[in-house]
């Protein structure tokens, strides 16, 4: 009996050793991150399934405190980013995704019987948008979003976080050009934002974020063999992608790849693997930075 107490007093001392050295960690982390004078801005990328990674890393955050003031993102990167920005916690945006069905292709990719571009449809995930955000715009939530879409008009970025058509944005900045129609809004025909900027980091440095935080991912790409031609599009499409991904990195404060083994970018019923691959992600973030030499007040 009395051993059994020791060995239970040595584990409740070792928990709250722990504990205490978490809590000490998260305090320097929010110090690098929400220290005076700082305004941080988290940029989320594009990737279809991978973009679930983001909630685990978010998730990390809100567990240590940090306060994200302004949020970006592009496809699903903007899809996560604006339920964010609408107050749902990450594990309640699982939740609602796991509650909605929308782990499954068929659900997502519905097949669209338009003339208009497209060989899906995105109603359901509209649909599922305007359930849980039911103002429209941008105006309405609780932490400013900018959302990149590409003006297939005027062959630009656009970075939108004001006004109206808060869906429709969003919509166009996930629809991946001949999959989805472009979304027309105002005249103007927008697509899949990762055209030009999968991680857009820019309307946040230019909003006054002198702290960001870029979101990407990393996988394990090489193939032994490669026998099928929908695999050659879906690498080609890859490249591209990542191309307009890395040329942003340097711009961040902190570029954080978050690794996903060999999920893939259609695996959306893996949600729960990606969330573990972004949340280990956001630990490990939190715990580098925690080991970091304070920087006082950030400069403009």
């Amino acid at each position: 009996m009395k051993r059994m107490m020791i060995l239970m007093a040595t584990m409740l001392a070792v928990w709250t050793a722990a504990a205490q050295d978490t809590a000490a960690n998260y305090a320097a982390a929010r110090q690098q991150l929400n220290g005076e004078g700082k305004t941080l801005g988290v940029a989320l990328c594009g990737g279809s399934a991978f973009g679930y990674a983001h909630l685990g890393f978010l998730q990390a955050l809100d567990e240590a405190g940090v306060r994200i003031d302004r949020i970006s993102g592009t496809s699903m990167g903007a899809i996560v980013g604006m339920f964010y920005a609408a107050g749902y916690s990450p594990r309640e945006i699982v939740k609602i995704v796991k509650e909605e069905r929308m782990l499954k292709k068929t659900r997502i990719f519905r097949l669209n019987f338009k003339r208009d571009g497209g060989l899906a449809d995105y109603g359901r995930m509209r649909a599922m948008m305007e359930k849980y955000v039911p103002h429209n715009s941008f105006d309405s939530l609780k932490i400013p979003f900018y959302c990149c879409v590409a003006d297939m008009n005027h062959l630009r970025p656009v970075y939108v976080s004001a006004g109206g058509n808060l869906r429709e944005f969003v919509s166009a900045s996930a629809s991946v050009p001949r999959v989805f129609a472009p979304v027309m809004i105002d005249s103007v025909y927008y697509v899949d934002g990762y055209i030009f900027n999968n991680l857009p980091v820019e309307p946040l440095i230019e909003a006054g974020c002198n702290v960001t935080i870029g979101l990407y991912i990393q996988r394990d790409t090489v193939m032994e063999r490669i026998d099928d031609p929908s695999i050659i599009a879906s690498r080609a499409f890859n490249v591209n992608s990542n191309l307009c991904t890395m040329d942003h990195v340097p711009l961040c404060t902190h570029g954080v790849a978050i690794k996903v083994g060999e999920l893939g970018r259609l695996d959306f019923d893996k949600i729960d693997e990606f969330f573990d691959y972004g949340y280990r992600a956001g630990k490990e973030f939190l715990a580098g930075l925690a080991a970091e030499p304070a920087t006082g007040t950030a400069k403009d």
